[in-house]
Parts: C-alpha cells; structure tokens; sequence
C-alpha cells in the first residue's frame, strides 16, 4: 500500500532537498508473453551509474519522477516504471470494464516484467532495489524470486500483505459501526483517524461491511452499466484512496474532503482492491491467499542481500509490526547485514525523519564492483 491521493510530489522549493536528477529518457516495454499489456518506465541519473530499480506503491499508485530524489545523480541509474494498468502503462484500470488492465496482472506477472525491462535496459549485473509500502512488498517478493540480481534492499514503510496487515487498515471495526460507530473490537488505522474513518466506512454499504475488502473487491468487479452504477463506483474508489491519504502522514488534517481525480481513484482502488481480494498474489491467489504468510516464510532467500528496512513508529497504513517481523525473519535466517530504523513519522516517505534516513542510507552505500555497473550506455560508448 502507499499514499495513493499523491498524484504530485512536493515541490522543492523552500526546502533544503536537492532537486530530482536530471531526467534521461524513457520508453514503453511490451510486457513478456501473449499479453496486451504494454509498461512505461523512465531513467534518472547517470546511464553509467550503479543500477537501481523502483518499486512504487499501492498497488496501483503509478511511479513519479520525485521518488528519484534519493539517488545522487553522479551514482546512480534510477530506473522508475509503472506497475501493470496504472500510470502510462497500457491498458488503464481506469477504463470503464478494466478487465484488460486486471488480466495477467499479478505478483509474478510483475516480476517478470522487472527481468524484462532488465533486458531491455542492458542491467546484466546486480543493482539496488528500492521499494515503499506494497513497493517493499514486490521488492521482496522480487529478490525472493531472482536474489543473484539484488545488491542491496532498500526498503520503506514494510508490507507484508498477510490478512491481518491488510484488516488492520481496510477493517477496524466495520462490521460493528452500523450498531457502534465507536466499537473496538480489534487494534486498527481506525482508531487514530475517526472522521476519516467514518467517510471511508460511510461509503461501504452495510452488508458489505463484514468484509470490506471482499465487499469492495464486488463494487468493483463488473463495469458499470448506468450512470448509477458508475457513480457508485467512483465513490467506493474516491472513498478508497482518500481513506488512505488522510491515515498516511502525521500532519494531515483527517476533516479535509479533498479528494482524488476520478481516473485515478478509479485506476488506484481497483488495483489495490484486486492485489488484497488475492493476498498480493504472493502464493495461492484467491481467497486462500489471503492467510498467506509468503515473504517470512521465504526469508532464507534473503540470507545474503544487505537489506536496509525504514519504518514509521507512528505508521498507521503499515503496521511497524510488520517491521519487526521482517527483520527478525532475516535474523533468524542468518542474515547478518540488515539495518533496521525506527523513525518519528507515519507512513510517507515526504515525512521528514524517514526522508533523510533514505537519503543517508543511500549516500552511505558500499560502491558496487565495476563488474556489476555495465549497460547499455557503457556498451555504445566503450
């Protein structure tokens, strides 16, 4: 998950944050397969600089130019891409029947796009792999997958997707407002923010509220065929990611109704409605990978990949729990390189503390072995 109602980063001005890179170039990838999907990707920085790869949120937030903002430009070759159906990747979950954009859209089908544009883009070595909120949680299941690639894990804000993560946030005390707004039958997001809370719930109907992440998954699984329909649609996805942004920063002003354009509410919540209804597609999909518990299972995969884990004390989208739990996985699988730090913040990378913690673990890295930096741009030039 992530701060999905950023569709613009803060500006620069007025701080002391050093602009974004200087951007390079970019392209569209036909995605592996017989498939219609077709994914956009940007580079940042030096084309002969170390590689690293970002994984944005949600999912289905779409990637942006200021998650580049980490990486000194002299260093590094950021690579950013969107995630299948969002941004100004093809088809758009956005559309009225979405089908297209949910079809061949899961974790693995992910994964094998991040080989592909490894392809495409020349990266025959090991680069970095940088992720926050659901992009923490595709990291890991990426480095999982395929470890001889990852140098170095990086990661914001841990998701690990299992059902409680996920009721812990979208549930609270759903089931029970109807009757008792102020019910607490379980710990949850709900619980610190109760106006926005209530927006959230007040768009669910009550039959749906036993489960809400069942009952949005149905809002959204058919196109809408009147105007009505339609209507109720964007605003189960409107209520959706605004209930996100308001729980995702410390400073946030919880009785603010701004909300989301609809194309991207509607391309936001449909995607992450489709990954949770699923438990990240991480092991079986459907209801039964909901109860997955894929990523500590697998932590032994991670044995040897230094892994740098920042997270919010005060997060209340991912759970610092869900930290905790990562990184004693690691230790116990014998990983003797994790780094592991709690900051005053929520869950928002912007929030300042987290902000410089990335930058000073990123600045701090160990320089990778020249063998590992070769691309494209070294292969023209050499």
């Amino acid at each position: 998950m992530d701060e999905i109602t950023q569709t613009t980063a803060p500006s620069n001005a007025g701080t002391n944050r050093p602009p974004n890179p200087p951007f390079v170039r970019s392209g569209h990838l036909t995605a592996p397969g017989f498939s219609e999907h077709r994914i956009y990707w940007e580079e940042y920085g030096s084309l002969a600089g170390e590689p690293v790869i970002v994984m944005h949120g949600g999912p289905g937030a779409g990637s942006h130019s200021s998650f580049a903002r980490f990486f000194d430009p002299q260093r590094y070759r950021v690579i950013l891409f969107d995630q299948r159906g969002c941004g100004k990747s093809t088809p758009s979950a956005s559309d009225d029947d979405a089908t297209s954009a949910l079809t061949d859209n899961t974790t693995q089908h992910l994964i094998d796009d991040v080989l592909a544009l490894r392809h495409e883009l020349s990266i025959t070595g090991k680069m970095h792999v940088f992720g926050g909120s659901w992009g923490s949680t595709l990291a890991l299941a990426y480095a999982i997958a395929h470890p001889e690639t990852v140098q170095t894990l990086i990661l914001r804000g841990v998701f690990l997707c299992r059902r409680a993560d996920v009721d812990y946030f979208f549930q609270g005390n759903a089931a029970q407002f109807e009757a008792d707004p102020l019910a607490m039958p379980v710990p949850g997001a709900y619980l610190d923010f109760p106006t926005a809370w209530r927006h959230f719930v007040d768009a669910i109907p009550p039959e749906d509220r036993g489960d809400v992440v069942k009952g949005l998954a149905k809002t959204f699984s058919a196109p809408p065929r009147t105007d009505e329909e339609r209507e109720r649609l964007v605003k189960a996805a409107s209520a959706c990611v605004a209930w996100e942004g308001s729980a995702s920063r410390l400073n946030r002003d919880e009785n603010s109704h701004g909300q989301p354009n609809q194309k991207y509410a509607l391309t936001a919540a449909r995607i992450l409605i489709h990954y949770m209804i699923n438990g990240g597609f991480l092991d079986a999909g459907g209801e039964a990978g909901r109860d997955n518990n894929y990523i500590l299972d697998h932590a032994a995969r991670l044995r040897d990949i230094p892994v740098h884990a920042v997270h919010g004390r005060y997060d209340r989208v991912c759970h610092l729990y869900q930290a905790e739990a990562l990184v004693r996985a690691l230790r116990n699988a014998g990983n003797n390189a994790v780094n592991y730090f709690i900051t005053t913040a929520g869950h928002s990378s912007f929030e300042p503390e987290t902000d410089t913690r990335l930058r000073t673990i990123i600045n701090g890295l160990p320089p990778m072995a020249p063998p590992e930096m070769v691309s494209l741009w070294d292969r023209k030039t050499g």
